[in-house]
């Protein structure tokens, strides 16, 4: 067993229940350990507080799997995915869909891990050296899944060189899935390339909020920047929207948009594409809309970046709000940890402010059920939103 040993008076987070062990904690570590393999955490006493996967290339230098002088079982893993998948098999937020996230990495005590379904297909995708070494397991595991008829890779790419292992993206198990697996989500459908999709396919974490906007749609004209695949202005094209704009700087998933929207209007709307970067077209926004979706791509990935992704959103949030017919709904994002939702918040605040138009936060937004955040681990709530009325 490799020890690590933190600092005197840095072991406060370990004690109460945070999974991540900083590099800055630690006084004394393996020399040279391979990444991946399990250490046990000491105080600088001597007390065991827990067990982790360690990375010695990492900033998280260790990612707990276990508190208390108890090593994990040597089936943890398989426990904590049969839990997991149990969670959402009988969770009643989450019927009515065939896409699901069934491992959410420390939301679910599995750092590290994701694992996603797509009707018949699983995604494996591993963020760590220990994760990378334990796919096998985790493969069997969803290979025995009711339903399931294929098992495919898509590994955090940039995880995997900060980590120092190689990714995969290949079929696991099972027979290769198709170009395009059909899913279907509370009504409507959607088609997902697992193989080069964004994350692992697709934005399950938004599918709340897609059935917000369905609900919000009818009879107003609806713009969605950073459309991607369409998710939302499919969703608000069978609400019953008259219109909708979509804005992305992909001009391969605006096809696919094109196709969602087709399928899942609920009448006669009109849809116009634009190809472009999206923080442009804000800025040259001309037309008036009763609906709004601003749900930027990750724009704050360390904590250094925290400022520049501030004047980022608030930018677009102004335009936004500008382009904002009287009484609108207005929904925006963030995606990431280091920009909280307390300083979203206060950038669409300024926002509000620099437009000179006063504003009514309705709701607070959030990702589904599939996607927990777990309360020892606040780091997990990466993505939020508001739903606002101009």
């Amino acid at each position: 067993m490799y020890d690590v040993v933190l600092h005197p008076g840095r072991d406060k987070a370990v004690r109460r229940r945070h999974p991540w062990v900083l590099s800055g904690s630690v006084a004394r570590e393996p020399g040279a350990t391979p990444a991946g393999e399990l250490a046990r955490v000491t105080s600088a006493e001597g007390e065991v507080l827990g067990y982790g996967d360690y990375s010695p290339r990492s900033q998280l230098r260790v990612r707990l799997v276990a508190f208390g002088k108890d090593a994990p079982a040597a089936d943890w893993l398989d426990e904590r995915l049969a839990a997991s998948a149990e969670r959402r098999a009988t969770d009643p937020l989450l019927e009515g869909t065939d896409a699901l996230r069934l491992a959410n990495a420390e939301g679910d005590g599995l750092p590290g891990l994701v694992l996603d379904r797509y009707a018949g297909v699983v995604v494996v995708r591993a963020s760590t050296a220990a994760m990378a070494a334990r796919r096998a397991e985790a493969v069997r595991f969803a290979a025995t899944l009711p339903g399931v008829t294929s098992v495919v890779a898509r590994d955090d790419a940039t995880a995997a060189r900060r980590e120092g292992f190689e990714p995969s993206s290949e079929l696991l198990a099972g027979a290769p899935p198709p170009a395009r697996v059909e899913i279907r989500e509370h009504g409507r459908v959607y088609q997902v390339d697992v193989a080069r999709g964004q994350k692992t396919g697709f934005y399950l974490d938004q599918r709340d909020a897609r059935s917000l906007v369905e609900r919000l749609a009818r009879g107003r004209r609806v713009l969605d920047l950073f459309a991607y695949t369409g998710g939302f202005a499919a969703a608000a094209a069978r609400g019953g929207a008259p219109s909708v704009t979509l804005v992305d700087a992909s001009e391969a998933a605006l096809a696919l948009a094109r196709a969602h929207v087709e399928r899942n209007r609920g009448g006669a709307c009109e849809a116009r594409f634009v190809v472009g970067d999206a923080f442009e077209a804000a800025r040259r926004l001309r037309e008036r809309f009763d609906l709004l979706v601003v749900d930027p791509p990750p724009l704050a990935r360390r904590s250094a970046d925290v400022q520049r992704a501030s004047r980022a959103y608030k930018d677009v949030f102004l335009h936004a709000l500008r382009a904002a017919a009287p009484g609108a709904f207005v929904l925006v994002f963030r995606c990431s940890h280091h920009v909280s939702s307390d300083l979203l918040r206060k950038i669409a605040f300024g926002a509000s402010l620099d437009a000179q138009r006063p504003v009514q936060v309705l709701a607070t937004l959030g990702a589904p059920s599939d996607h927990p955040v777990a309360l020892d681990h606040p780091e997990g709530e990466y993505l939020s939103g508001l739903l606002l009325r101009a």
